[in-house]
């Protein structure tokens, strides 16, 4: 009977470590596969509104704790859209509350866990998503991090680095169309003054030219009769410089021609 007691004890132990090594295993497939979270009560997922975003019966809309997918229009929200419809409509999860249950648009605030993941985590390291920790809540902080650290997008549409890196290529045009056209600005304001300018200049010279025709015009319109017949000097004055070799007689011919007289 001592035999079989012993014997008893030690199939016991043997059990007993058995059970050990079964739950450390289940603990280490729950971590290969992703934080899960068993707390909290189980609903089903009713629509998808967004990549964080879901609605879930008996709770309501439920938003996603420590993740951030992007939003209607920005890039990749299609795809983190997509991968939470696929993985979470019509599907029973379990919810776990944050600590602080509700944000200012009255969303529950919560983690969802399917099939042992917790689809906040998966959204990290399948690249649909940013950590976004907002204590109280930031239960995963450290977990969701690492997750993100080391995602690797299934594709690249779904990469939220491709998505950086065409928003950084878009600013870039942006900068360098903004740029162009300050410059064109700048080239256009420069011709302007430039044209106007020359316009004063024109406008200068016009009025000079139209002052010199009016001192002109004065100085015709008072000079005397003599400075108008050039003092004598000129082709229609008399000539007395030596002596008359021909007169008029004042007499005309028949032709009109006037008859010259002959000197003494």
């Amino acid at each position: 009977m001592l035999r079989a007691g012993v014997r008893e004890v030690f199939l016991a132990r043997r059990l007993a470590a058995c059970g050990i090594a079964f739950a450390c295993l289940a603990l280490a497939g729950c971590a290969e596969g992703g934080t899960s979270s068993s707390q909290g009560p189980s609903a089903r997922v009713i629509d998808v509104i967004d990549g964080d975003t879901v609605e879930v019966e008996r709770i309501g809309r439920v938003r996603l704790l420590g993740v951030d997918t992007p939003e209607k229009g920005k890039c990749g929200d299609d795809a983190a859209t997509r991968y939470t419809r696929q993985r979470l409509l019509d599907e029973v999860v379990q919810v776990e509350l944050g600590e602080e249950e509700k944000d200012r648009y009255d969303r529950t605030l919560a983690y969802l866990t399917r099939d042992e993941r917790m689809h906040n985590r998966d959204l990290l390291s399948e690249g649909y998503a940013r950590v976004l920790t907002i204590p109280p809540n930031d239960k995963y902080a450290a977990d969701f991090e690492e997750a993100e650290r080391e995602a690797k997008p299934s594709s690249e549409t779904a990469s939220l680095a491709t998505c950086d890196r065409n928003r950084r290529r878009a600013a870039l045009r942006r900068r360098r169309a903004d740029e162009k056209a300050r410059r064109a600005a700048a080239e256009a304001r420069e011709r302007a003054r430039e044209v106007r300018a020359e316009e004063r200049r024109q406008a200068r010279r016009a009025r000079s030219a139209a002052r010199r025709r009016e001192e002109a015009a004065r100085e015709r319109e008072f000079s005397t009769p003599e400075e108008d017949s050039g003092g004598g000097g000129g082709s229609g004055g008399s000539d007395t410089s030596g002596p008359s070799t021909t007169n008029w007689c004042g007499k005309r011919d028949g032709d009109g021609d006037g008859i010259y007289c002959e000197g003494e």
